[in-house]
């Protein structure tokens, strides 16, 4: 029976969950989706076994919030806070299973006091899902260890299967726990558990599909990965892009707290201890895998590190825990003033100039802009499809980026299917022919019309300028857009 600190705890859990879904999904609402998430959406719109660069899962998940509540963005907010929920929660479960209910919850407040998994869940990403299904596999695969029960290894076994349908990172799991089961004589028997390797079983059942649709198509999404996560980079200069990007998507001083407690954790035999061994190396795996894979990597982002961090924030709850009864009320005030005013309020300045812009930024460097204007130009869009394309066939859109097109698709009444000309592997949901046979609108910033003209006057016989389409926010132009009919 839990005592009455422990249901205490436990309330303010529930408390830090409603205060994530309070705060973050009414800003989700008030600004525009990001066009990476408008992207996922038009995946969603073409269910597929796997996609040019990624696993199927967002798609799958974002349309089935959509059947639910419809193709808008009541659905892929409640969408996305929904799996920030569940990966909070999973965290919970661990950190309550190891620790206790007190560690848990500074576990998740901690999680919340970062950009990364508070300003996060704004953004329906593949990652939103992967986070979900890795830490629910983690949760899962402690029970099974602490507990020698064979259930929950299979649960682990479908939680690693989902993750791995959602990103082929989550491979970073079994890799990390079979190191924990190595690493001691004692561990070393759990890996004559037969259940353990049906477990695996079932989740490489669950991933074979992808594997085989990758296999019909050239092997395009493994193919991709590998080049940009393994060749093309800047020796030396991503690497540093992504470790001292650790501060920034943690916040400094909460990066440095965390550093401190695993930098604890390292002494006295680690190894023998299964609870920080497990913590440690969940942590360690991802960081050293995207971190050596940056020095090769033509694209590193510090974010990757969002399957490393709910571990080590596992144990920062339970060192605080321990710590905490022996300071004072004014060092308390002081070491949670700083995580929260390093991480929320250069946050919540960001967050209050994406609404009510007062920061003395430059429109090219302003990053808030990409969750806006979106709805306006999707809006203003739709009157040219209705003029041009008149009837209920399905209508077109060219773009050199794909993530214009997904804002385009998204925000436009008739959600024009998208038809990119940068990574033409991407159009899997697009016929040529019926796109030359219908005509389609090509939409570019104004500065890279004249190459997207020559591309669109190579698919049609003629590319005449419709209109200029000026975005505003709070009444001053922020963005430009230029649109050009295309025919036969």
């Amino acid at each position: 029976m839990a005592t009455e600190p422990e249901r205490t705890y436990t309330r303010g859990f529930y408390a830090l969950l409603a205060g994530q879904v309070l705060i973050w999904l009414t800003l989700g609402l008030v600004l525009d989706l990001h066009p990476d998430e408008a992207d996922h959406w038009v995946w969603s719109r073409y269910l597929s076994w796997g996609y040019y660069e990624h696993p199927p899962m967002v798609a799958w998940v974002i349309r089935f919030f959509c059947t639910i509540l419809g193709n808008n963005q009541w659905a892929m907010e409640i969408g996305s806070q929904t799996l920030t929920l569940l990966t909070l929660t999973m965290v919970f479960r661990l950190a309550r299973r190891q620790f206790g209910a007190p560690a848990a919850f500074w576990a998740v407040l901690l999680l919340l006091a970062a950009p990364l998994y508070s300003a996060g869940s704004l953004i329906f990403v593949i990652d939103t899902p992967l986070l979900f299904f890795y830490c629910w596999a983690a949760q899962e695969f402690w029970t099974a260890f602490q507990q020698k029960r064979n259930g929950p290894l299979y649960r682990a076994g479908l939680a690693l299967g989902l993750a791995l349908l959602s990103k082929f990172s989550a491979i970073l799991f079994p890799a990390a726990a079979f190191v924990f089961l190595l690493s001691s004589r004692e561990r070393r028997a759990f890996l004559r558990n037969p259940h353990l390797w049906a477990a695996l079983l079932l989740a490489l059942g669950l991933f074979m599909p992808f594997l085989v649709w990758n296999a019909g198509h050239h092997w395009i999404s493994l193919s991709s990965q590998l080049e940009k996560g393994l060749s093309g980079g800047r020796p030396g200069l991503q690497a540093l892009t992504f470790w001292f990007g650790q501060p920034l998507v943690l916040g400094p001083v909460l990066f440095g707290v965390m550093v401190l407690a695993l930098s604890r954790a390292f002494r006295s035999g680690w190894l023998r201890d299964d609870r920080r061994s497990y913590l440690l190396l969940l942590t360690a795996v991802p960081l050293l895998v995207f971190g050596l894979a940056a020095f090769k990597g033509k694209y590193t982002d510090p974010t990757w590190s969002d399957l490393a961090w709910p571990f080590a924030a596992v144990w920062t709850g339970h060192w605080l825990t321990e710590r905490l009864p022996g300071w004072t009320r004014r060092r308390k005030w002081v070491a949670g003033s700083l995580i929260f005013l390093t991480g929320w309020l250069p946050l919540g300045l960001v967050a209050a100039h994406a609404v009510f812009p007062f920061l003395p930024v430059n429109l090219e460097q302003d990053r808030t802009l990409e969750l806006a204007g979106w709805r306006q130009l999707g809006q203003s869009l739709g009157r040219e499809y209705d003029r041009f394309f008149p009837g209920p066939e399905p209508v077109y859109v060219l773009t050199d980026e794909y993530q214009l097109a997904g804002a385009v698709s998204f925000y436009t009444p008739r959600h024009p299917w998208p038809y990119t000309f940068a990574k033409t592997q991407r159009n899997i949901w697009t016929s040529l022919p019926e796109l030359r046979r219908r005509g389609a609108l090509l939409v570019c910033r104004p500065g890279d019309c004249r190459a997207d003209r020559e591309k669109a006057g190579a698919l049609f016989s003629a590319v005449e300028k419709i209109k200029e389409v000026p975005v505003t926010r709070r009444g001053k132009v922020v963005k430009i857009f230029e649109v050009y009919f295309c025919r036969n």
